[in-house]
């Protein structure tokens, strides 16, 4: 289940489809655009389906069609419909539940059983040969400012990083946004892969890091032996460099200290685990 309204969208009955008919919002899922969870009307079937509208200024919409389309591209959702401008994105919607959901409604159920399975499939989108351009730089691929980490009391963890920034970067191609999220499970395996807004080519280590760090409110991927388990699934069909990895979690965390700070527990944990790992 979707998300209820949470921030102000534009009307998506206001879009002048050309193939699709809106009937019903359903749901707003959390994301840097206004997308919608809908149920509608394509070939004269009643079907479910995503439709993302571009808000966000440096979103290139057309270059997420290009991805979505590319049949080498596995567990992507089916496009029914897009702007030829790029504004908006119509995708079928994929029977199939986050991570997250399936540990809350069965707390007996370890993340273990599904993390190395999870692993493999980043390191398969990671060996795929896809021809298309390097990403935009993102904010997160840099340190914050030192008035930053100052003001959090981060600045030891921010001087570790920048005296140790890596001589090398490992590229290939990326979803960009591959965290647990934009993921959908049927039958304990990956079904689907939701969202390429960010893919392109780019740094191997980042890729990795930004899925395994754990994020405020995330129930699992609070521990090293999911983390070494995602990474033994990793290792079966591709190789890393287990520092670059750590090493741009930390960077990660830097950020996602202030996105959690409100959140005691999620804070004391970020600060221990830069603690323990920015030495």
């Amino acid at each position: 289940m979707e998300p209820k309204k949470w921030k102000d969208t534009i009307d998506p009955f206001k879009i002048e489809f050309k193939n699709f008919k809106l009937i019903k919002v359903l749901g707003y899922p959390h994301a840097r655009n206004d997308v919608f969870y809908v149920k509608g009307v394509y070939k004269n079937k009643n079907v479910y389906a995503y439709i993302k509208y571009c808000t966000v200024k440096d979103t290139n919409l057309l270059k997420e069609i290009s991805f979505l389309t590319n049949k080498k591209i596995p567990n992507r959702p089916k496009v029914i419909e897009y702007d030829q401008d790029g504004r908006y994105i119509v995708t079928l919607a994929i029977r199939g539940e986050r991570l997250s959901t399936i540990l809350r409604e069965n707390p007996k159920l370890s993340s273990l059983s599904y993390l190395e399975t999870y692993g493999e499939k980043l390191a398969s989108i990671h060996k795929l040969d896809i021809d298309c351009d390097l990403v935009d730089d993102r904010v997160f691929f840099n340190l914050p400012s030192k008035e930053y980490c100052i003001e959090y009391n981060l600045k030891e963890f921010r001087d570790y990083l920048e005296k140790n920034k890596p001589s090398i970067i490992n590229k290939c191609f990326v979803n960009g946004d591959m965290h647990y999220a934009n993921i959908l499970w049927r039958n304990e395996e990956i079904c689907a892969i939701l969202d390429y807004e960010l893919a392109g080519i780019s740094n191997k280590e980042f890729d990795i890091a930004w899925c395994i760090i754990n994020r405020p409110s995330q129930q699992f991927m609070n521990s090293k032996i999911e983390m070494d388990v995602f990474l033994k699934g990793y290792s079966k069909i591709n190789d890393f460099d287990y520092d670059l990895v750590i090493y741009y979690m930390a960077l990660i965390y830097l950020h996602f200290y202030k996105i959690g700070y409100k959140d005691e527990g999620y804070r004391g944990y970020v600060y221990n685990w830069l603690k323990e790992n920015c030495k």
